[in-house]
This record gives structure tokens, C-alpha cells and sequence, in this order.
């Protein structure tokens, strides 16, 4: 195969490499087959792209979270290589069975990031219970069956402990997103997975939060939701666990159906800081992930749903648990200053189970038992 150069400056001047054929001025590369892959930086996107000559213009648009991004286009017998720069465009022709020319840009832009706001001010009202792990049966019986102790042997801290955890849920089960468990219930949906079953989000943050309360860390699910919650058809929430690491004193998200935990110059991430540092600081972040998961697919994938956060007011575990509500709600959501407080989750089902609070000091307070 061989391979196109195509950088641009800012003052768009253009370098070949390599002598290549030009149509309209433009530079070619050649194709048999109409699905085509692309890299950018060390990710690469697999039969993503199909080349097509009935488009007149066919764009592909890309998110370049660096000021200059290193992009490789293939097909089966070609390739160009182009140094994105955002706000750029890079035309060429991809010339297909030696009969059609289609037209391929390829449009670099930055990322759409929101600086969201959040108050401090601690409402008394408010007042998150968690799991004290005192002689829960519930939980003995999780630890005992699945030898929790024994998936975090060899941890020298909570984010190594939380880690093991997730990625050992990681690989029980594939991400199915139609697939809900007739049972909010770790143990039945651990018991089905064993048994071939699928499951969503959902069910990775029901059960990361109960291991995790297995082995003392006191954890919760966390539901995100994108801005417009109120009015998209589908896609609108994903779900995470966040845990309290006792030797940081500080809540962390942790996403089992990634694989993933966010780092920033060291320190473990909970949800909001985690939004921010994707907003702010995208070099620095890390993506700590036992399987290896990408930082740009996953960080990519999930800001949109970084924007409405909720849990439940009462996280202690078991089947029989009489839980905690105020005033008839079940759950606490934090919500950007200026935001509306959404009642309403994919433009048809009521979303009226939470508390409204702008505060983080409400919602990341030191967890405390019942």
C-alpha cells in the first residue's frame, strides 16, 4: 500500500511526499473496495467510511482535541496522511475501481466542550444514607459467593481495590442497551450473566456499587443525563458507580462498561471534576483502565452525558430494605447553575422522582451510614 502525506499550514500550503496523481488539482488515492477505515493519533476506526462516488461532496467530520491531530485515511489499496488542524478542511479524491472519483473531505473541528457551574452552599434538608456493611447478609452472601477479597489480592490502595473490581465486572457480560434485568438485584443479575445474559449500563453500576460495599468502600450508582434530556428520543442517560475512597477522601467514578476511571495529575475523578477536566485540561487527563480503553473514544462518547447527575438518597444494599425518601423522591440530582431542573426523560416518561440541588457540598458530602 502506498501512502499520501498531506499536511497543511496555517497559511494552507500543501507537501507531497510522494509524486501522486491529481484530479481537479487535488489529490487521488485509489480504492477496490468501497469501505474504507481511518487513525487518528493511535485509535483506529474500522470499517467506518464508505466511499461514495454518487455524493458530490462526501465530509467526514472530526473532533480534534489537540491543536494538531495526526490523521491516516485507508482503503484497501491507499492511503493519505493528513496533520488536522481545527477549523480546517482536506479535500481529495478517492478514485474507486479505476471508473469513479468521489469527492472526500475531511473537516477538522474542535469539541463542543460547556464550563458547567455549581454552587456550595449545603442544604440541611438533604441528607444522602449509605451502607455501613454491618452483618448485611445481603452482602456477605455477594462477597462470599463471588470471592470479592480475592479479585482485589495485592491491591496497595482503594483506587487499585475499585480497579481489580471493575474490571473483573467489565468482562462478565457484553453492553446490551435493550436488555434491562427483571431485578434491580446484584446477585440475580451476577447469577444471569453467568448464565449467558446481557445487560445495559444499568446493571454494570447496580453491580459495581454492590462489590464495592462488599469490601467496605461505600459506593452508589450514579445515573448522567445529557442537557436535553427532556427531548431526546433515545441515548439520553448512561449509567456509573462512584465510590468514596477512604485513603483520598474523595468520591470517584468508575465505569464497569468501559472499564474506565478518570485520573487527573494522579488524583481519581468523581463525575463533575471529571466533566471538567475533559472541558479544561484534556492533555492532562488520564483514562485508568485495566483493559487498556481509549481516551479519545471514551471521552468522546460519554461529555454529552456529563451535564444532570443523580443518585439515590438511600444506597444501602439488600432486597428488604425499607428505603429512605423525602417528601415521596428517591433520588438527589445535581444540576448546572442556570439549568432547568428536568421532570421529563425522553420527550414522554416522567422524571419525578428527585430532589433539585445546584450544591456540591450536597452532592459529594463524606458518606455516612444509617
Amino acid at each position: 500500500m502506498r501512502k499520501l502525506i498531506f499536511c497543511t499550514t496555517l497559511l494552507f500550503s500543501v507537501t507531497l511526499l510522494q509524486a501522486q496523481k491529481t484530479y481537479h488539482g487535488l489529490p487521488v488515492i485509489t480504492a477496490k473496495d468501497s469501505i474504507a477505515d481511518y487513525r487518528l493519533g493511535d485509535d483506529w476506526y474500522e470499517s467506518k467510511w464508505r466511499i461514495s462516488p454518487q455524493i458530490t461532496t462526501d465530509t467526514l467530520i472530526i473532533q480534534c482535541f489537540l491543536p494538531v491531530e495526526d490523521f491516516t485515511f485507508y482503503t484497501d489499496k491507499d492511503s493519505i496522511q493528513i496533520c488536522l488542524h481545527p477549523g480546517q478542511v482536506y479535500p481529495f479524491f478517492v478514485l474507486l475501481n479505476d471508473t469513479s472519483y468521489a469527492k472526500t473531505v475531511i473537516r477538522a473541528i474542535k469539541p463542543h466542550f460547556t464550563a458547567l457551574s455549581f454552587d456550595s452552599v449545603a442544604s440541611p434538608s438533604v441528607h444522602l444514607i449509605y451502607e455501613n456493611n454491618n452483618q448485611n447478609s445481603y452482602l456477605i452472601q455477594l462477597h462470599d459467593k463471588y470471592r470479592i477479597d480475592r479479585l482485589v489480592k495485592g491491591a496497595e490502595s482503594d483506587s487499585e481495590r475499585a480497579l481489580k473490581i471493575i474490571h473483573w465486572i467489565h468482562g462478565l457480560w457484553k453492553h446490551d442497551g435493550y436488555n434491562a434485568a427483571e431485578k434491580k438485584d446484584a446477585l440475580y443479575i451476577l447469577d444471569k450473566a453467568e448464565k449467558g445474559d446481557n445487560f445495559r449500563c444499568v446493571e454494570f453500576g447496580i453491580v459495581t456499587a454492590a462489590c464495592l460495599n462488599s469490601i467496605g468502600l461505600k459506593a452508589r450508582v450514579l445515573s448522567l443525563k445529557v442537557k436535553d434530556v427532556e427531548t431526546r428520543l433515545s441515548g439520553a442517560g448512561h449509567v456509573v458507580a462512584e465510590v468514596y475512597l477512604n485513603d483520598l477522601k474523595k468520591w470517584v467514578l468508575l465505569d464497569s462498561q468501559w472499564d474506565a476511571m478518570p485520573i487527573l495529575h494522579g488524583i481519581p475523578l468523581n463525575a463533575v471534576e471529571f466533566q471538567k477536566a475533559i472541558t479544561e485540561h484534556y492533555s492532562q487527563l488520564e483514562i485508568s483502565s485495566l483493559s487498556g480503553v481509549s481516551k479519545r473514544m471514551y471521552t468522546s462518547w460519554i461529555y454529552p452525558y456529563l451535564y444532570y447527575f443523580n443518585c439515590p438518597l438511600d444506597n444501602r444494599e439488600g432486597v428488604d430494605i425499607d428505603k429512605l425518601t423525602i417528601d415521596g423522591k428517591k433520588a438527589l440530582m445535581l444540576v448546572p447553575l442556570g439549568a432547568k431542573n428536568p421532570t421529563i426523560f425522553l420527550a414522554k416518561y416522567k422524571l419525578d422522582y428527585c430532589i433539585y440541588t445546584h450544591s456540591l457540598s450536597d452532592f459529594y458530602a463524606p458518606p455516612s451510614s444509617h
